[in-house]
């Protein structure tokens, strides 16, 4: 059975990495969820996303430059994320979100903090662990968003 390593970094066998994404869309759509729970949900996604597939991502966004499909499925795929959390994010009762933020605001900041970039330069650069990328995001993104 394959081995897959948990945020600890210990192996877990037959566990599906794809487990991960099925967590944080429940966490995200769970009735109980609150919005630093969902932004946590969020950025642990991204994380996931981009220690497995961030070399692919920036593959596909810089062929894109020269390859109009390319550039159409990194351009869709960015869509995508931003419509769920301009969803996510739309759910919240007044008041949620900092003092003078709108939900097209907001998601912006969620996209200017929590992008592949980011995540490479912190990891790969700067010598940040996945966790720590993870961690920082959730308190910025709670100070930055939430009110």
């Amino acid at each position: 059975m394959p081995q897959h390593p948990d945020r600890s970094g210990t192996e877990h066998r037959g566990q599906d990495p794809g487990r991960g994404r099925e967590r944080g869309v429940a966490a995200l759509e769970s009735p109980a969820a609150d919005p630093a729970g969902q932004l946590a949900a969020m950025a642990g996604y991204d994380r996931r996303l981009y220690e497995r597939a961030g070399d692919v991502i920036t593959l596909v966004r810089e062929a894109g430059r020269s390859e109009p499909e390319l550039a159409t499925l990194y351009e869709d795929s960015r869509r995508r994320g931003d419509l769920t959390r301009v969803q996510v994010f739309s759910s919240w009762p007044p008041g949620v979100l900092r003092t003078g933020l709108d939900v097209p605001s907001a998601v912006d900041v969620y996209a200017a903090l929590c992008n592949i970039d980011v995540y490479a330069v912190l990891t790969g650069e700067r010598g940040w662990s996945p966790d720590q990328v993870e961690q920082w995001w959730c308190g910025v993104l709670v100070r930055e968003l939430l009110h």
